[in-house]
This record gives structure tokens, C-alpha cells and sequence, in this order.
């Protein structure tokens, strides 16, 4: 299987892509499209109203967080 960065795979589909479009790999490994080691995707995540509903709040929740340990 090709081993692309999320660069790469933005290139290549002619897309643009969010980190929460794709699951990254935990280590880094060689992109078969730039040839640096990076985060290269495992899989492209399934996306449904829940998700992404979750993935807002989560992301409400860590602004607040940052905005109250900044004080």
C-alpha cells in the first residue's frame, strides 16, 4: 500500500484536507510522494453527524481549557 503525508495526499487528490479528515500514523514513516519522514495516513475516517458533532465540542472544550489556564 502507497504511504502518502497529508500533503501529499492533498497533491494528489487536488483537495484540500483537515488532520480530522484522515487517521495518522502514530510514528513517522517515509512518504512515497515528498520521500521525508512524516505522519503518513492509515485510513481515511468515516464521517457521520455524530462525529463531527463530537469533534466540535471537543474542540469548544479545549478553547475554553486554553483560554482559562492562560489567566
Amino acid at each position: 500500500m502507497a504511504e502518502f503525508c497529508l500533503e501529499c495526499m492533498q497533491k494528489i487528490n487536488g483537495r484540500h484536507y483537515d488532520e480530522m479528515d484522515f487517521i495518522l500514523s502514530d510514528d513517522l514513516d517515509l512518504c512515497e510522494g515528498c520521500g521525508q519522514w512524516k505522519h503518513v495516513v492509515v485510513v481515511r475516517r468515516r464521517r457521520s453527524l455524530w462525529g463531527d458533532f463530537g469533534l466540535l465540542l471537543k474542540k469548544v472544550a479545549i478553547t475554553i481549557w486554553r483560554k482559562r489556564t492562560k489567566k
